[in-house]
């Protein structure tokens, strides 16, 4: 029996907000999930939605939107717990929300279960009905002996959100663990269990690849595969400049690595040593370039010797004079030098 396991949608997010690119995110999070039905349409089961789904309690539009994707996939069972961010509270259209025939909300905050007759599966899970769970309600789960395919649907984690190891329910008869809530994918050595991670990423801090997990269930045990689905990808890039480096030719430079990899988006880090008066325009790069943020650790390149000399005569001599007269430590002395001197020398030039 194929089933496909995702979670942690967040439908309805607006990722780097404010940014020329947000809207372009905001609609990648609905195509891509509206993706991922459709091909689970075409070759599964099973569809198993481990909370979150929405990145807050959903609209009626929004769930209007989503229940049609579901009715394009008659033949597919889909079952959904809410997590910690579109959470059963007062007031959440959840409550009362007709679902399309083929779709079960396991929407109690305890353990409740739905069998699913023609795949002979049986699926537990329970809901969030606020934004935190600080108790270990899954570690005493477990499926009886009783013939049915046993798949236990958990949105859980860390220690505000269902503490949760999957290690211990190696003996609770489980053929599989479908986890979200964490955004990073992870799969467990010898356990049938993942952390399918959220298909596309939400903020620069989601790292790295993004995707589901496609599985099969069969008599000899439950095998897993994590397929790739997100259309953008947050990563780390660093540059190194020099003296002769300009702010132009960093955002050049930054542009060409994107054509070259046009699903990135960047977090900047500048090392290396600059000239002394020299501010780099990070305002040019953000708004030239897919940047969320840049960390600007350059040095200037400062020749104490040579700007002594240069301007002897002037405040920035005399300011190097005395400070190197200080009874200092040498590290707040080149810190005092570089701070002194960066804004002695804007307002010289």
């Amino acid at each position: 029996m194929i089933f496909f396991h995702t979670a942690d949608v967040h439908l309805g997010a607006k990722p780097d907000s404010g940014r020329p690119w947000s809207l372009e995110r905001e609609k990648a999070l609905w195509n891509t999930f509206s993706k991922i039905t459709q091909d689970a349409g075409r070759s599964a089961k099973l569809l198993l939605i481990a909370g979150d789904l929405f990145h807050r309690p959903p609209l009626r539009s929004e769930l209007n939107e989503v229940c049609g994707l579901f009715e394009d996939i008659p033949h597919t069972h889909v079952v959904i717990i809410a997590g910690n961010h579109d959470f059963i509270g007062p007031g959440s259209l959840y409550q009362s929300w007709k679902w399309p025939d083929n779709v079960t909300m396991l929407s109690t905050p305890e353990l409740s279960s739905v069998y699913l007759e023609d795949i002979n599966t049986e699926v537990h899970g329970l809901s969030y009905l606020q934004p935190e769970i600080t108790s270990s309600l899954l570690d005493d789960a477990a499926a009886p002996h009783d013939g049915r395919r046993h798949i236990l649907l958990a949105h859980c984690g860390d220690a505000n959100h269902i503490p949760f190891r999957p290690e211990k329910a190696v003996d609770a008869g489980f053929d599989y663990i479908a986890m979200g809530h964490i955004h990073q994918p992870k799969r467990y050595k010898g356990i049938p269990a993942a952390m399918c991670g959220s298909p596309e990423p939400l903020d620069r801090t989601d790292m790295g690849e993004r995707g589901y997990v496609i599985g099969d269930l069969t008599d000899s045990g439950c095998s897993i595969r994590w397929v790739p689905s997100a259309t953008a990808q947050y990563t780390s890039l660093t540059l190194k400049v020099s003296s002769e480096t300009t702010t132009t030719q960093l955002l050049n430079h930054i542009r060409a690595y994107q054509e070259k990899n046009p699903s990135y988006i960047c977090r900047l880090k500048l090392i290396g040593l600059r000239r002394p008066d020299i501010l780099f325009d990070l305002d040019m790069l953000l708004d030239g370039a897919r940047i969320t943020d840049i960390n600007d650790s350059t040095v200037p390149d400062l020749d104490i010797a040579q700007l002594s000399y240069e301007h002897k005569n002037d405040i920035i001599g005399h300011f190097i004079k005395q400070l190197q007269m200080t009874d200092i430590s040498e590290e707040k002395r080149k810190k005092a030098m570089e701070y002194g001197l960066r804004a002695l020398m804007e307002d010289f030039n």
